[in-house]
């Protein structure tokens, strides 16, 4: 059903539950929103500020091992045993052993030094190698050729620089491969030439230690290394996600949809990498879990306007039954007035708007019946008298003329053309007074028309010629009659006027629409300018030419029958004058 249709009790009914119930929404919709933004802003910032934190404690970390890959240096007996030929042990002398001692003690302090190193390995270029691992086998795997790992590779690259990789397997030792993340340096002797690279295992262990230090509760972490592969991880699947994450920039906020078995998940958090490092940290949360506390403002907005929607509706229930109840009696009696019934409604004495309103009703139906009919006869006398007012003051223009072309032509030729001339004159004026009507059919207008020119043709012979485009359904509409004779005159008399060749006269009908018709009057006489056609069709009281009140009263007669929206136009170009009528498409009665 529509609004415009309901019962205006309805209509109230839902005004006021929506007056109750929009603000509330728009109220709670705001601070579920307000909420939420607030709520995503405060965590981004917290988790990049812990992230930070984080990641600078691994950066900490990572920098004790780097020191501690200086130590060599400050060892010189270890730079004399790297820069002598490889032994086998039968031919150590006293300073071989001595600095195998150093290296043996050098190696067993390191894990004392930092809980996190599980193991280390000095390669020297002069091909000696020593070892040392904090757990299992210690016992080198000589077998294991480590010149062609890329953490060793690059070391070399790196002349003397630090390097560090992600979570690598370790097959130096022998037993089973364990794995560990390598810190390296290649060592170089006072010339600056490469003396040997040290490798240090450090335990993936350390970064969990360092997590649980910051003491968080339902936030995933996951380290990546420059390669993309997973250092650490609380949530394996959500890593998996994140490495094939696109992170351009250093630091900045992620959002990422997990598809798990409970169904999908929306992680979000922060990141940054780690420039000394490479790695880089990724903190989040489940996003559904963070909006709990903005979920519940939403569930509690919703039930405010449950409640509020339902005490609106009774309040608005009784309010619009106490206004709609007077206005039913006025509906009930305006229907019986629609009959003919004037007779008043019975009211209860009330001193608001509404009773006042039944009172002035009261009053007016008592006049009602009276009032319009007075209205009516007399606006259909008024209307009568201006159609025939304007008739009548058109015959006298009309009959001038035509008597004045008979006598003209009877001084001039005194032939029997007077008799034709006569006897289309008389029919033409039977015809004229046959049609006492308001409105005559446009078939019979226009065989006036022609008529009339047939008798122009006989007073001006080979003055005029006449074209006829006619639409023959356009025909049956109805005009007023002897409305297009003015037209066809001032063509003649004053179009011809002072033209040496023959002057050509078009009468089109055509539709302008379905439901309206123009009537168009083309000459190529004389032509008129914009002056002059605004003269003509401007109103005739203070004018006494015949030629302006015959079109002012051609526009007038057409307003009369049809309304403002119609009557008589005018224009001029290129030396062709047209008048056009513009009436509406009224099928004539005598016709239908």
């Amino acid at each position: 059903m529509s609004w415009r249709r309901m019962k205006y009790k309805t209509k109230l009914n839902i005004s006021l539950v929506l007056l109750s119930c929009i603000p509330a929404v728009l109220i709670g919709a705001i601070a579920y929103q307000q909420s939420y933004n607030t709520l995503v802003s405060q965590t981004e910032k917290d988790f990049q500020i812990i992230v930070s934190q984080l990641n600078a404690s691994i950066e900490r970390q990572i920098s004790d091992f780097d020191r501690f890959t200086m130590l060599p240096y400050y060892l010189p007996n270890i730079f004399s045993y790297l820069n002598q030929p490889s032994l086998s042990t039968e031919m150590w002398g006293t300073e071989e052993l001595e600095a195998q001692r150093t290296i043996t003690r050098l190696m067993s302090a390191y894990p004392s030094i930092h809980s996190s190193i599980s193991g280390l390995i000095i390669y020297g270029m002069n091909g000696t190698v020593s070892g040392y691992r904090m757990d299992g086998d210690e016992k080198l795997n000589l077998e294991h050729s480590v010149e062609t790992e890329g953490w060793y590779q690059t070391a070399i690259k790196r002349e003397g620089g630090f390097i560090i990789t992600g979570v690598e397997q370790i097959h130096s030792f022998r037993g089973k491969p364990f794995e560990a993340i390598i810190g390296a340096r290649m060592l170089r002797d006072e010339d600056f030439k490469p003396l040997a690279v040290i490798e240090i295992m450090i335990s993936p262990r350390f970064i969990p230690n360092i997590v649980k230090s910051l003491n968080l509760q339902d936030v995933q972490i996951a380290v990546i290394d420059q390669n993309g592969e997973p250092i650490y991880t609380s949530d394996q699947a959500l890593a998996e996600q994140l490495r094939q994450m696109n992170t351009a920039d250093a630091s900045g906020a992620w959002e990422l949809n997990m598809s798990t078995e409970s169904g999908k998940v929306v992680y979000m958090g922060n990141y940054e990498q780690s420039e000394y490092l490479g790695w880089t940290v990724y903190m989040g949360v489940n996003k559904h879990e963070m909006l709990a506390s903005s979920r519940y403002i939403r569930n509690l907005t919703f039930i405010m306007i449950a409640f509020i929607s339902v005490l609106s509706g009774i309040v608005s229930w009784f309010l619009a039954r106490g206004l709609s109840k007077p206005i039913y009696r006025l509906i009930r009696s305006m229907r019986d007035v629609e009959k003919g019934v004037f007779a008043p409604p019975l009211i209860q004495k009330r001193s608001d708007e509404i009773g006042q309103l039944e009172e002035s009703y009261i009053r007016m139906i008592h006049r009602l019946n009276e009032l319009v009919r007075s209205i009516e006869e007399k606006e259909s006398q008024k209307r009568h008298a201006e159609l025939y007012a304007q008739r009548a003051r058109i015959q006298p223009h009309f009959l001038y003329n035509t008597l004045n072309s008979i006598r003209m032509l009877a001084i001039l030729h005194q032939d029997q053309q007077i008799a034709k001339l006569l006897q289309s004159l008389s029919k033409l004026l039977q015809a004229n007074l046959k049609f006492d009507s308001e409105l005559i059919s446009l078939k019979d207008e226009i065989a006036l028309l022609e008529a009339y020119s047939q008798l122009m043709d006989l007073r001006y012979t080979n003055v005029f010629e006449v074209e006829w485009k006619l639409d023959e359904r356009a025909l049956q509409a109805s005009i007023p009659p002897m409305l297009l004779q003015v037209l066809m005159e001032n063509a003649i008399f004053h179009g011809a006027k002072g033209l040496e060749r023959m002057l050509h006269i078009t009468v089109e009908v055509q539709f302008a629409s379905p439901y309206t018709l123009y009537i168009h009057l083309y000459d190529n006489g004389v032509g008129l300018d914009a002056a002059a056609i605004n003269w003509l069709l401007s109103s005739p009281a203070a004018a006494s030419g015949t030629k302006r009140i015959g079109l002012c009263n051609v526009r007038d007669r057409v307003q009369l029958c049809f309304g403002k929206d119609y009557g008589l136009y005018a224009s001029c170009k290129d030396g062709i004058t047209c008048m056009t009528v513009h009436i509406p498409f009224i099928m004539h009665a005598r016709e239908v």
